[in-house]
């Protein structure tokens, strides 16, 4: 049995213009030789604290700098497990983190490294959920965006009160 790996992805939006969280997507090239769209992942390196490993992963494969993110939560756990044992398929045990990024989106490049092609698109939700393959990923997605609209919602009565206040 082979070693299993430790892995992250990260769910990296930005708050577009008319409030909505917008998500970055990067096309890559499957094993399938098909097209997909995936959220920036990567492997923990050796004894890498996983939260650093989240921003380094991102920063690298997007050339967004580090200080332009922030980790705003874990948001679950997946196993990925080659039971098929196809080539190319690793065992993972992969930590899903949504990072909230805070420049211009329109500035973001993907390294042309480990298949990755460039960003697909600055995506709503729907865009996101009709675009992703895995279930798992969606859900994620979906927790993800009543989060951010928890956030929102929190810091808008948060505003509130401090004017009512002043």
């Amino acid at each position: 049995m082979s070693p299993i790996i430790q892995s992250a992805w990260w769910i990296v939006y930005y708050i577009a213009s008319d409030g909505e969280p917008r998500y970055l997507l990067i096309k890559r090239h499957a094993l399938s030789g098909k097209i997909e769209r995936v959220a920036p992942k990567g492997k923990i390196q050796g004894s890498e604290e996983i939260t650093k490993a989240a921003l380094r992963e991102v920063s690298e494969e997007t050339g967004i700098p580090i200080n332009q993110m922030r980790l705003k939560q874990q948001i679950g756990t997946t196993q990925l497990r080659n039971t098929e044992h196809q080539k190319g398929q690793m065992d993972k045990d992969v930590t899903y983190f949504l990072i909230q990024y805070s420049g211009d989106p329109e500035f973001v490049k993907i390294e042309r490294a480990e298949g990755y092609i460039g960003i697909h698109k600055r995506c709503t939700l729907n865009e996101v959920l009709a675009l992703i393959y895995y279930q798992d990923i969606r859900e994620l997605i979906r927790k993800s965006y009543t989060m951010i609209k928890e956030w929102q919602k929190n810091l808008d009565i948060k505003k509130d009160f401090i004017q009512k206040l002043g």
